[in-house]
């Protein structure tokens, strides 16, 4: 627990200083070899070097630890500070090699070259290409500084220039390699993009009404399972309503069901614009709250609404439908519509409340449609 909290709840900030701990562990394996290296006579320092060396090193991983933490890391192109943190490793690594005797070099530049790979799945391959160039460039550095004054022309010498070239070489496979990798890394990543948006997609499809682009009912089912769910926690009301638009029969029989498709369509459109304009309604998105239940039906859920809200509701929108004018290829066409309208009761199933909603509806209907029925028990 104290371990997650070190990291940060930020999902950003946590991956980073989980690669940054990464760097840290690497260090810390340096003890072995170095140990080793101290014991068998290869290292020109004793344990007192060693551990001093690998406090330097611990001590500039605080310093970056903290500046990802804190967020001061921000303020930077790189807030990972990763070039920062391979060029530390390049000159604490300088050092090791220029303290090692012999062949323990050899075996030590392996650990220069370590320090390359903290970038390897990272950078790109003209980035890495300049961090190969910097540690050659570090390491010719290295050799000028010990060979100043001194015969180049011995064996010591020429062993140098074949770590040289040997270090060259790898660091610059490496870069090809790792630009090739991060290349794929990309494509991966953009493809996955791709992928989960197209999965949104066709979820969203899966939602919506082929011909009005509403919801349809199997959202609409899924979406009032939440809300009961929803009340039953928290105990709020809510209401649904069913409507039905009036006569429609007799528009598909008179126009076509080509002008039928029209009126739908606008009908939905309709009760969109209104709904921006009704405050029981401006609490949650009228996308997600209505859609088309079946045919002529459509299915309207208000959360946070009580039964008189919710008719209050409904009887403005009834006002507004029966107002205005739909434009068909047939012509300019009048609308209304009934409206069954129930509020939910603890402990009742979906079905059960609709059944209450759909049977307000009927009644509305009998009494000779063009209204607004509110459920009984």
């Amino acid at each position: 627990m104290a371990f997650d909290r070190l990291l940060s709840r930020d999902h950003t900030t946590r991956l980073r200083l989980t690669r940054q701990l990464m760097g840290v562990a690497s260090y810390a394996m340096f003890l072995l070899p170095g140990s080793l290296a101290v014991r068998w006579g290869w290292a020109r320092f004793d344990y007192v070097g060693l551990v001093a060396l690998v406090a330097t090193a611990l001590a500039f991983n605080v310093a970056f630890f903290l500046a990802i933490r804190t967020g001061f890391s921000r303020r930077f192109r790189d807030p990972t500070l990763l070039l920062p943190q391979i060029l530390v490793a390049f000159a604490l690594s300088l050092v090791t090699l220029h303290y090692m005797r012999g062949e323990a070099r050899s075996v030590m530049l392996m650990l220069y070259v370590a320090s390359f790979f903290f970038g390897l799945f990272t950078l790109g391959t003209w980035q890495l290409l300049q961090l190969a160039g910097v540690a050659v460039a570090g390491y010719v550095g290295l050799m000028a500084f010990e060979f100043h004054g001194r015969p180049l022309d011995t064996p010591e010498f020429q062993l140098e220039l074949l770590r040289l070239a040997v270090l060259a070489m790898i660091t610059s496979w490496l870069s090809l390699v790792g630009g090739y990798l991060a290349g794929l890394r990309t494509k991966l990543g953009e493809r996955r993009s791709a992928l989960q948006e197209a999965l949104a997609r066709v979820q969203e499809l899966s939602e919506r009404d082929e011909l009005t682009g509403a919801r349809n009912r199997r959202y609409l089912m899924q979406a009032l399972e939440k809300e009961r769910a929803r009340a039953e926690r928290f105990a709020q009301p809510f209401c649904v309503a069913i409507i039905d638009l009036d006569h429609f029969k007799r528009i598909n029989d008179r126009h076509g069901h080509a002008v039928g498709d029209e009126i739908l369509r606008g009908l939905c459109d309709h009760v969109r614009r209104q709904a921006r304009d009704l405050d029981l309604l401006a609490r949650q998105d009228i996308d997600t709250a209505f859609g088309r239940y079946g045919g002529e039906e459509f299915l309207l859920v208000m959360p946070h609404t009580t039964l008189d809200g919710g008719l209050a509701c409904l009887a403005r929108m009834h006002a507004a439908t029966g107002a205005q004018r739909f434009s068909t290829q047939a012509g300019e066409l009048s609308l209304t519509f009934s409206a069954g309208l129930a509020q939910y009761r603890a402990g009742e199933p979906v079905s059960t409340l609709l059944a209450r909603a759909d049977a307000a509806l009927y009644r509305a209907k009998s009494l000779g449609r063009n209204r607004v029925e509110t459920a009984g028990p």
